[in-house]
């Protein structure tokens, strides 16, 4: 795994150190640690645009396996939210249905820039 992302990025990516690239209409974490940190910093920052913004953890093991299921699970999500017509008013049912095909669980929360 430390070759392949070796190769993909320099370092490890901290949403502390990335955050000002936004802001972003969806953050996707696969850590329930890293969804607390995100929620954590978007929760104590200034809330200047009142731009709302989704953060949702999909839980995935740092192996091989895992990983390219974990990435084929994310396109899937991605491409339902964006099919959406207003995800705020459908995350819920996206969700759901999300859960019920893959048997994965999501958490998610809203925050604010």
């Amino acid at each position: 795994m430390l070759k392949r992302n070796m190769g993909v990025k320099l370092a490890p990516q901290r949403w502390q150190d990335n955050a000002a690239d936004g802001p972003f209409d969806v953050v996707l974490t696969f850590e329930e640690k890293v969804f607390d940190i995100v929620l954590e910093d978007l929760h104590t920052r200034d809330h200047v645009l009142l731009k709302p913004v989704l953060v949702i953890n999909l839980e995935v093991k740092d192996n091989h396996e895992e990983a390219a299921t974990g990435a084929r699970l994310t396109l899937d999500l991605c491409q339902e939210l964006e099919s959406s017509e207003s995800w705020e008013d459908s995350i819920d049912a996206i969700v759901s249905a999300f859960e019920k095909q893959h048997r994965r669980k999501l958490v998610y929360s809203f925050a604010y820039y």
